[in-house]
């Protein structure tokens, strides 16, 4: 017998609460900047009219459907209110442009500032979410949906009042300082949430994606990271609202952390799958998520997207203490079709669910398990220089040499900086070339992290700690490679021009591509990040650049990446310079439209530069 017919706010509240079964599955469609455009609005132009954005989000969900209304568009406030400049886009998230506080100086003049006037709430957009709430309010949607609304949590908003390279240094060698960023952020944060609770909100989610253990280690997340989530969803809750989660990719090793955090509920891609969380913590904290944004939702068909909504319905719903959402903010672009079927799926599923109903589901996986069409391959998997130098097995007949480039290789990928330069100094005294010590040695260690980094087994830290370790032996080779070059002739280093496209602040993989190339020898030139199709064909002319890399993070970004590949290829360099693209937001099928080469990871990126490379080399003889 299936329960009673509920509300969209009853429904929501039973799977967090989870003290009683919902009637059916509930959902959170995520309808933000992709509900604005229901309005017919661009979102730039109604960015600070909170009734604006209301009424068209309203429309959106009276068109869809859906248990939980989501006000604002972004987790930009926090970081706009202590000074960050954004850029408005008309059909995506607002752009970070510049960091408030990008050097320690400028960061203690912002901390001054800030603790003599304190926290100024007409700063930034924080007044229209408030009367988006309100309208919400006004016109009766608190009565039957939960009212939410996102807020940057405090490690995510701290990296981005300084940038990411900046905060990576300050985490690693002044802790003191970067613990003082984050409690600045945080405290602005409150009274950010304070000013949702007034307003009406129920449910206040923490988006916090520099946590993801792809990023920050475990015993990092706990120092600068967990004290300060805690002390945040305390003060939630102690106002009378709800505290939400949310930490993007891989959670996995923190988990249990999360749930003595004082969060009801975690969401978010919920890696290494969301049926391995729902065994682990599921009986003592609600999930929400975790439906592919991009592979499934944005680029599959309505039926994809129903199969994966009843697998996760059967592997971590079927209990209740689960809401089915996009495992992260949904893309303008995303077909109406597939939003219906995310929709209508949820509401066909009702509790008691009956699995068997359900179908033949044995060949759908669900995100993060290794037969979802949206699992990356690692590129290096076939690299046998790579696994065997990370699985360290013993060479039966290896020479001296070959032992040496070995053992560098391995000093790089345990970053151990004075062995890597003892070796090296070693190598050159076996008469090894300069270039052989770099590329079989150092580079080859850059890449095993890479790969480890690329299957959950290494850390962003882990790559910058390798990266310093080679930094320490290249002065040596540097010199000697130079002196070759102009006694030879040589070309100078080949340069590649490499930035985040117009409408993306995420930069991380960007910055991994970045360090990969400089490792194998080539000169980069970083544009950072919102970068216009303009500012990538001028540095390529500028630098006479053989390659452009772009990263791409969101699908609505995809239209800035082909004009740069249109431009560059009018330029009349199509092919003398390689274009590649990269990123949450594309795949190979989107890469081959645009004419552009995709690369997985950051090791495949080199692996496109050299490739191309030798292609010109060989045309050209």
């Amino acid at each position: 017998m299936s329960i009673s017919k509920m509300t969209g706010r009853e429904r929501a509240f039973a799977a967090v609460t989870r003290e009683t079964l919902p009637d059916q599955l509930p959902v959170n469609p995520v309808l933000q900047v992709r509900g604005i455009r229901e309005g017919g609005l661009r979102v730039d132009e109604v960015i600070h009219d909170g009734e604006a954005v209301a009424m068209a989000k309203i429309k959106a969900h009276q068109k869809f459907g859906g248990d939980v209304v989501l006000a604002g568009l972004d987790i930009l406030m926090p970081v706009e209110n202590l000074g960050a400049k954004l850029e408005y886009l008309p059909y995506a998230q607002p752009s970070l442009v510049e960091h408030p506080a990008p050097t320690r100086e400028a960061f203690y003049r912002l901390k001054d500032a800030y603790e003599s006037r304190g926290f100024d709430p007409e700063k930034g957009r924080m007044r229209g979410v408030q009367n988006e709430l309100q309208t919400y309010i006004k016109l009766g949607w608190k009565d039957t949906h939960v009212l939410g609304t996102n807020i940057c949590g405090p490690v995510t908003t701290a990296q981005m009042v300084t940038g990411t390279d900046e905060f990576f240094t300050y985490l690693a060698e002044d802790p003191g300082l970067a613990h003082q960023i984050i409690e600045l952020s945080l405290d602005c944060i409150m009274n950010i949430c304070t000013m949702m609770v007034e307003a009406g909100v129920d449910v206040i989610n923490i988006p916090d994606p520099f946590c993801s253990c792809d990023i920050l280690p475990p015993d990092l997340f706990r120092e600068f990271a967990l004290p300060y989530q805690k002390r945040l969803f305390a003060h939630i809750s102690a106002t009378g609202g709800v505290p939400f989660s949310h930490i993007c990719t891989y959670t996995e090793p923190i988990w249990e952390d999360i749930v003595e955090s004082g969060a009801v509920c975690l969401n978010g891609d919920l890696y290494p799958s969301a049926d391995v969380a729902k065994k682990a913590i599921g009986d003592r904290i609600a999930l929400m998520g975790t439906l592919s944004p991009y592979s499934t939702l944005t680029h599959g068909t309505p039926e994809d997207v129903a199969n994966e909504v009843k697998k996760l319905a059967a592997e971590v719903g079927v209990d209740g203490g689960f809401i089915c959402m996009p495992g992260c903010d949904i893309d303008w672009t995303v077909p109406d079709e597939n939003l219906h079927a995310l929709i209508q799926t949820c509401a066909s599923i009702r509790y008691p669910i009956d699995v068997e109903a359900l179908g033949d589901l044995s060949k759908v996986y669900l995100p993060g398990q290794p037969g979802h069409p949206g699992r990356r391959a690692v590129s290096t998997e076939a690299d046998p220089l790579v696994q065997m130098g990370i699985g360290r097995a013993p060479a039966a007949e290896r020479s001296p040499e070959e032992q040496l480039l070995f053992d560098l290789a391995s000093a790089i990928l345990d970053s151990e900086g004075e062995r890597a330069v003892a070796l090296t100094r070693d190598g050159l005294e076996m008469g090894l070339t300069p270039q052989r010590l770099i590329f079989d040695g150092l580079s080859l260690g850059m890449r095993m992290a890479g790969d480890l980094y690329e299957r959950n087994q290494r850390f962003i830290t882990d790559m910058l700690k390798s990266a310093k370790a080679m930094e320490k032996a290249m002065p040596l080779l540097t010199p000697l490679i130079e002196k070759q070059s102009d006694a030879e002739g040589a070309e100078a280093p080949k340069t590649v021009v490499m930035g985040l496209v117009r409408g993306n602040a995420q930069d991380i993989g960007k910055n991994l591509v970045v360090l990969m190339l400089k490792a194998n020898g080539y000169r980069v030139v970083d544009l950072g990040k919102n970068v216009r199709p303009k500012q990538f064909v001028q540095a390529a002319e500028q630098h006479d650049a053989i390659a452009v890399g772009m990263s791409v993070m969101t699908n609505s970004s995809v239209v800035y990446a082909e004009e740069t590949a249109v431009a560059l290829k009018e330029g009349g360099n199509g092919t003398k310079r390689l274009v590649m693209i990269g990123g949450a937001g594309v795949n190979e099928e989107i890469a081959k439209r645009i004419g552009a080469k995709y690369g997985v990871d950051a090791n495949a990126a080199v692996g496109l530069v050299d490739g191309h490379l030798a292609r010109a080399k060989s045309a050209a003889a």
